[in-house]
């Protein structure tokens, strides 16, 4: 059974986040200039830079999924229908793709004024900006607010949090308070409050906020996901397959749904929650999978419930990434069969 590390006596301590983020529900982002905060710590961002490169195929996996999970959201989804830009696979490619090349930025390049993850925040800051003013001109009062900017934050790196047992990440709590460190500077470069920011000064309390948003806004937001949501969710699949090929739309939702720990989404029989009765332990959604789907729901979990345990297989999956980087970035193959070779690059920070 996968378990938090946090005690459930010690969550109610966290519990009033939830009402500060319906708070935020009307609470512009701070679009002002990008400044690191004065808790900054250097070392520990860097530290969360090698922990992730220790881990990249698993935390891709886990943003991937989490990405699917936060467009359930109607706020996000209203926003992400009115920009018009990732509901089908071309601009869904070219929007994700771009979005994964930034995230790189942050976790490869230091953090300082000038640098490439610098310029990467603040383009992406005044990116959102924009779109939130546009958007609020067009239908009065939709804006990125701070609430789906934490929950964005939460598609991010969540299920790394919540559910780090079940993608197989390799950590120590240095390095994870280290990745709770790198993603509250992030956020709050971004623009988001600190009463907002789901990430705060320890892993303990980061948990127990990313653990509310996933079972409070997410479960019921993926259990009514909507046909919208299905066709952005498909269109996001479709156009991240030019970066690793070996995803599926009703794979990766299925996959969504269990590592946001919703009862009757299991795949190994010691994950079902001892709540469930005997015949719901046997219920199999993806059984009604077309063969492609469900073989691919078996070797993915597969992979991380085993291999990424095992130091050799986890290289070897990181180095697939690594890779995929370089490829998408210099000879995206797949996408010039898919999209055609104009379409195919993607630039940032031109």
């Amino acid at each position: 059974m996968i378990t938090s590390h946090v005690a459930e006596t010690e969550a109610p301590r966290e519990a009033q986040y939830l009402q500060t983020l319906e708070e935020g529900e009307s609470v512009s982002v701070d679009y002002g200039p990008v400044e690191l905060p004065d808790w900054y710590d250097e070392a520990r961002f860097k530290r969360a830079q090698k922990f992730f490169k220790r881990n990249f195929y698993a935390m891709f996996v886990g943003k991937l999924c989490g990405l699917l999970a936060i467009i359930t959201v109607p706020s996000i989804l209203r926003v992400l229908i009115h920009t018009n830009q990732s509901s089908e696979p071309l601009t869904a490619y070219r929007r994700y793709v771009s979005t994964l090349m930034h995230t790189l930025e942050w976790y490869y390049e230091d953090l300082v004024p000038s640098s490439r993850c610098w310029k990467s925040i603040a383009f992406v800051k005044k990116t959102h900006a924009g779109v939130s003013k546009q958007a609020d001109r067009v239908h009065s009062g939709m804006i990125i607010s701070q609430r789906d900017m934490a929950v964005t934050q939460f598609g991010f790196v969540g299920y790394v949090f919540i559910n780090y047992r079940m993608l197989g990440i390799k950590f120590n709590t240095k390095d994870m308070e280290a990745f709770t460190h790198f993603w509250r500077v992030i956020g709050h470069m971004m623009g988001i409050e600190e009463r907002f920011n789901a990430c705060t000064d320890s892993w303990e309390t980061t948990e127990q906020r990313m653990s509310l948003i996933a079972s409070e806004i997410l479960k019921p937001a993926l259990l009514n996901h909507s046909a919208e949501f299905v066709k952005m969710g498909k269109a996001l699949i479709t156009g991240l397959w030019c970066f690793n090929p070996f995803i599926e739309f009703d794979t990766f939702l299925f996959l969504t749904m269990r590592l946001n720990k919703i009862p009757g989404y299991h795949y190994w029989k010691d994950e079902a929650a001892a709540s469930l009765t005997p015949a719901e332990k046997q219920v199999r959604p993806y059984e009604s999978f077309r063969p492609y789907a469900r073989f691919l729901l078996y070797v993915v979990s597969y992979i991380h419930s085993v291999l990424l345990h095992i130091a050799v297989f986890r290289w070897y999956f990181n180095m697939q990434m690594v890779l995929s980087k370089f490829l998408i970035r210099y000879f995206p193959f797949l996408a010039f069969y898919e999209f055609g070779v104009k379409n195919a690059y993607v630039r940032i920070l031109k």
